[in-house]
C-alpha cells in the first residue's frame, strides 16, 4: 500500500469517527447503527446474505440473524427485488444516494443526513467491524467526561467487562485496538478514573 492510500485510508477513518462521534452525542447507541451496517453490506453484494457474509468474514448464519432482528430474515427475496428496481430507476444517482433512499424505507425515523451517511458507508467500506463500534463508543464516553459508571448503566456492562473493553483500545495487535490506533487512546486516560465505591 503506498504512502498516499495509507493516508487517504487514515483520513476516512479519522472522518468516520468524527461522525460517530456526533451520532453518539445526539444520543445514539453503536446499536442504532446495525440496521445501517448490515443493510449497506445487504446491498452492496446485490442483496445476496451469502456473498455479504463471506465480504465480511462472517458466518451466514450470523448475517442471518442480524436481519431477524429487524423482522427482514423472511423478506430478503423482496428486499433485493426493491433495491434493484431502486438502482435502475435512479442508475445515474451514487450508491450512497440510493443507499439513503433504501434505508429509509425500513427506518421511519431517519437518524443520519446524507453526509453522515456517506461517511458511515466509507467507515464500513474500509472493513470496519460492527462490534469495533462499542469500542469507539467506550472511547468517547471517557473523552466527553462521562464516568464509567455511567457507560456500564447505559450498556448493562460489568466493571470488569468495561474494563477489558477498555484494555484492547491500547493494543494494537487486537482488533479494536488495531481500528481505533488512528485515536491515539493512552494509558492514563484509559485508566484515570477509578469507579466510585458505595
Amino acid at each position: 500500500m503506498s504512502v498516499e492510500t495509507q493516508a487517504s485510508l487514515k483520513m476516512n477513518l479519522l472522518e468516520g469517527y468524527q461522525t460517530l462521534n456526533e451520532l453518539w452525542n445526539r444520543g445514539l447507541f453503536p446499536s442504532d447503527l446495525e440496521l445501517h451496517y448490515f443493510l449497506h453490506w445487504f446491498t452492496l453484494y446485490q442483496g445476496n446474505i451469502a456473498q455479504a457474509a463471506q465480504g465480511l468474514q462472517i458466518h451466514r448464519n450470523n448475517m442471518q440473524g442480524h436481519f431477524q432482528q429487524f423482522g427482514l430474515s423472511r423478506k430478503t427475496s423482496g428486499l433485493r427485488q426493491s433495491w434493484q428496481r431502486l438502482m435502475e430507476k435512479n442508475g445515474g444517482d451514487s450508491f450512497e444516494t440510493n443507499f439513503y433512499r433504501f434505508y429509509r424505507r425500513f427506518n421511519g425515523e431517519t437518524k443520519f443526513t446524507p453526509e453522515e451517511n456517506g461517511h458511515l458507508i466509507t467507515l464500513w467500506q474500509s472493513k470496519f467491524p460492527f462490534k469495533t463500534l462499542l469500542g469507539h463508543y467506550a472511547l468517547w464516553a471517557i473523552r466527553t467526561g462521562k464516568p464509567k459508571d455511567w457507560f456500564q448503566t447505559k450498556l448493562n456492562y460489568t466493571y470488569r467487562h468495561h474494563i477489558r473493553l477498555l484494555k484492547a483500545l491500547l493494543n494494537s495487535k487486537v482488533r479494536d485496538g488495531f481500528w481505533l490506533a488512528p485515536l491515539k487512546p493512552t494509558a492514563d486516560e484509559i485508566y484515570s478514573r477509578k469507579p466510585k465505591r458505595a
